[in-house]
């Protein structure tokens, strides 16, 4: 059995308060009072543990013991059934699995080993199942005092004074378990610190309400009171009996006889009650009440039966959901009404609207139709996923009969779908109607739903060198979604901003912030949107296996070059306003922390090769933590390697003036050209060769003849090399392409987007498209996506599809564009269901 303790931070964090106090730079500021300032065992300490304790009861439907929890994931087997609990949700659905089931061996096993965590978040681990039943048997109920029925709302702040009353820190607190060990922490005498929470501070209920307060005795009574009325409104004696008498309840979970799971108790009106298993009455002796005192609400059961009789104390209140203890005895039971839908007005409202339904009654006639019911209660009929023109309006309405759903208003359909449903069964994903013999089924289907693809998301990054992390968003969201659906992802600081889709963020795949979540806001092509929250997260990355041996190689000339030692540690990102990086010309100097080289992003090296000694140093402690080495090469480059990689050629269109054809010149070496140091262009190769009589105006350059060569001047570290671009006039017929060209063209060479709406921000992305197989590969230096495309006649001309991009931003091109013009180096298009969105496609051929 293995004791695991995390309280190790708070040493280290009240460490870091007394060193810091120590500093010379020290704010001051007006000494806090007592009605600020957060001590250790006050009334408002005490509250705040109780509100971010482990809540060992939220799970008693796995261990009936309310003073520890199970960590989760959890391996269990339930009649021979093995099930994997990961989450809240799933304890909820193993709980309705008990409610439906009567049959008491039903009872579960864990696969071991397990831990479990108390209140103080401190776990032990669980060999076996004997170990597990002593800790239950152990578990006193009343010693759980935790405050369930409100939370804090994060993060929350606290500043940290020293004896002398300086502020040394602000601690950022994100969640529960942080919030009770910090508040644990001062307890310890030997720090002798001052903690004030910065106010305002909000609180949420459990019903969903909040509360904001600003100061301590606003906090406290704000908690005292939440406390107070937890469960009262559900536990009071009329409230219960009324509640015990409504439906059917079974035991799902009884701590020391585990066989009396799945047992159905039957409370009538007389005040007797019934003991039911297997469908057989057991016993229907004595009689059942509901007390209250001192505080306390108690179900007394007379019955003969085992020890189910006694006062039973009730620890929690919820409508179709009650735990009891008795001495060291848990029992929960659950309500099971047999007429139950298990979907309320509520919920059926809800569950219509979340994705498009298939539907049926029997005749094949909606084989490939599905209804979208809208929150304006307009509800639209599709076939084959395009909106066609049937349309109605839809109601959910109770009569004696059970809910009703109403169609109504129907443009075709009438004779069968028009009128009042009666809902026979719910399900979150079918929904089972009739209307006089007929029957209609419903089922979801969330896969034609653009916004069943996006969730929640949450993103996680190293703290930067000046304490401000950098996110990507877009590759860490929608570059992670498989969205057959075309859709326009943008990200925004704010709610409102998303939702009024104003001021979104600009760069998005480098974005430094503190904040604590931005919004992410999809919008589908009719208007519709949803936005999901993106929370960002940082982490201190000390790990120094990321600082490994490595090289760095330069082009030079006699061995000698120019390097930037970081290069061999910028992916790296500890902590660096603890740890620093520094470099050396030896190992000795390493060692002694003398003569560091001072010009590390442009260091020449001594030697061919040269070997520079690397130490990641604490710099509070001036400890080395790790040590690596990086070679420094020089090699002899071929410097023009970009130019001779392609025979350039420029094409422009014949308009049939026979005047002078404009060609723009630097345009032919785009990419070769940024790391020349001088670059000129020359009608003859004598000129160019001497670099005389430049042409002044290259990009705008201009000839009479069809075809020409122009001869380019290329000088790098003082080398020089002459290329040739070979000038062509062509005739395009622009915008008269048929789908057979417009195959040819695509499937002949690379193509770039170099504008989406006036925008150059897909330009990295190239496309190759493959002949016959429908795939079309794009591709950056980092990343590569298979997707499909296909052309298609239409009466207004060719129309381009495309389907199956995920990656970042590239997504937006997911649709049906059509050719508006054409020629063999260029394609504009429009998208087909809104015409002010253009793509530009160029052509290189290399």
């Amino acid at each position: 059995m293995k004791i695991i303790s995390k309280h190790l931070f708070l040493y280290f964090l009240f460490a870091l308060f007394c060193f810091t106090s120590c500093q010379d730079e020290i704010t001051q500021i007006e000494t806090p009072n007592d009605q600020e300032t957060l001590v250790s065992n006050s009334t408002l300490a005490n509250l705040m543990s109780r509100t971010t304790a482990n809540f060992g009861a939220a799970d008693d439907i796995l261990d009936g013991a309310s003073c520890f929890s199970v960590e989760l994931p959890v391996t269990i087997v339930v009649s021979d059934i093995t099930i994997i609990i990961e989450t809240q949700s799933d304890l909820q659905q193993l709980e309705n699995l008990y409610n439906e089931s009567s049959i008491n061996e039903d009872f579960l096993d864990f696969v071991f080993p397990i831990s479990i965590i108390f209140s103080d978040y401190s776990q032990i681990e669980i060999e076996n199942e004997d170990e597990l039943q002593g800790f239950i048997s152990e578990c006193a109920s009343d010693q759980n005092d935790a405050i369930d029925c409100v939370d804090f709302v994060y993060p929350i702040s606290f500043s940290v004074f020293n004896s002398g009353f300086n502020l040394i820190d602000t601690v950022l607190i994100e969640n529960d378990e942080a919030l009770y060990n910090f508040i644990s922490g001062l307890e310890d005498e030997d720090n002798a610190v001052v903690v004030s929470l910065n106010f305002p501070v909000t609180l949420e209920y459990t019903n969903g309400d909040t509360t904001e307060v600003n100061t301590n005795e606003e906090l406290s009574d704000a908690i005292e009171l939440a406390g107070e009325g937890c469960n009262d409104a559900n536990c009071t004696e009329e409230s219960v009996a009324l509640n015990l008498e409504d439906c059917q309840w079974k035991i799902t979970t009884y701590s020391s006889f585990p066989e009396f799971v799945g047992i159905d108790l039957v409370f009538y009106t007389d005040d007797t009650f019934a003991i039911i298993q297997d469908g057989s009455t057991y016993n229907v002796v004595g009689s059942w009440s509901v007390i209250s005192t001192d505080g306390e609400t108690y179900v007394y059961l007379e019955t003969d039966f085992e020890d189910l009789g006694g006062d039973w104390k009730i620890v929690e209140c919820e409508e179709d959901r009650l735990q009891f203890v008795k001495g060291e005895q848990t029992m929960v039971i659950n309500q099971v009404c047999e007429d139950d839908l298990n979907c309320s007005l509520t919920d059926l409202s809800s569950i219509l609207q979340e994705c498009p339904w298939d539907f049926s009654d029997g005749t094949g006639n909606f084989e490939n139709d599905q209804m979208i019911f809208n929150a304006n209660e307009d509800l639209q009929i599709t076939e084959d996923m395009a909106a066609s023109a049937i349309g109605g309006g839809w109601d959910l309405s109770v009569s004696d009969e059970g809910i009703l759903l109403t169609f109504s208003d129907l443009t075709a359909f009438q004779d069968t779908l028009e009128g009042d449903w009666i809902i026979m069964e719910c399900d979150t994903d079918r929904i089972v109607l009739t209307k006089g013999g007929e029957t209609l089924i419903l089922e979801q289907n969330c896969n034609a739903n653009l916004f069943s693809c996006f969730d929640d998301f949450e993103i996680v990054e190293c703290t930067q060198a000046n304490n401000i992390p950098v996110f990507n968003l877009s590759a860490n969201t929608i570059g992670l979604v498989l969205c057959t659906e075309s859709f326009v992802a943008s990200f925004h600081e704010t709610l409102s901003d998303a939702e009024n889709n104003t001021n979104p963020i600009v760069n998005t795949e480098s974005y430094g912030s503190l904040v604590a979540q931005v919004y992410l806001r999809i919008e589908a092509g009719n208007g519709d949107f949803e936005v999901y929250n993106v929370y960002l997260n940082t982490e201190s990355c000390t790990n120094f296996d990321c600082f490994a041996n490595t090289q760095i190689t330069a082009c030079g000339s006699d061995g000698f070059a120019t390097f930037n030692l970081t290069e061999a540690n910028q992916e790296c990102g500890p902590d660096l306003a603890i740890y620093g990086v520094y470099y050396y010309e030896s190992e000795s100097d390493l060692q002694n922390n003398v003569n560091p080289i001072y010009n590390t992003e442009s260091y020449s090296n001594m030697y061919n090769p040269t070997v520079i000694y690397a130490a990641v140093l604490n710099v509070y402690d001036n400890v080395i933590e790790h040590i690596f080495t990086i070679d420094l090469i020089v090699e002899d480059c071929n410097y023009f390697e970009c130019f001779e990689s392609f025979d350039a050629v420029i094409e422009v269109c014949d308009e049939g003036t026979d005047g002078l054809y404009e060609f723009n010149l630097p345009i032919a070496f785009a990419n070769c050209t940024p790391s020349a140091d001088a670059v000129t262009y020359h009608l003859t190769q004598a000129d160019a060769d001497t670099g005389i009589n430049a042409i002044v105006e290259p990009s705008t350059y201009t000839t009479a003849d069809v075809t020409s060569i122009v001869y380019v001047r290329v000088e790098i570290q003082d080398q020089l090399e002459v290329f040739t671009i070979q000038l062509n006039v062509i005739t395009c017929n622009v915008g008269s392409c048929t789908e057979e060209d417009i195959d040819g063209i695509l499937t002949e060479c690379l193509w770039n987007v170099t504008s989406y709406n006036g925008s150059d921000n897909l330009s990295n992305y190239n496309f190759h498209f493959e002949q016959n197989s429908g795939i079309v590969v794009i591709y950056t230096d980092t990343i590569t996506i298979d997707a499909t495309w296909s052309t298609s006649q239409a009466s207004d001309g060719v129309v381009i599809d495309f389907s199956n991009v995920t990656g970042p931003n590239i997504q937006a091109i997911n649709g049906s564009w059509l050719v508006v013009e054409c020629t063999a180096s260029q394609l504009i298009l429009n998208n087909i269901n809104d015409s002010s969105i253009e793509i530009v496609l160029d052509r290189t051929c290399e």
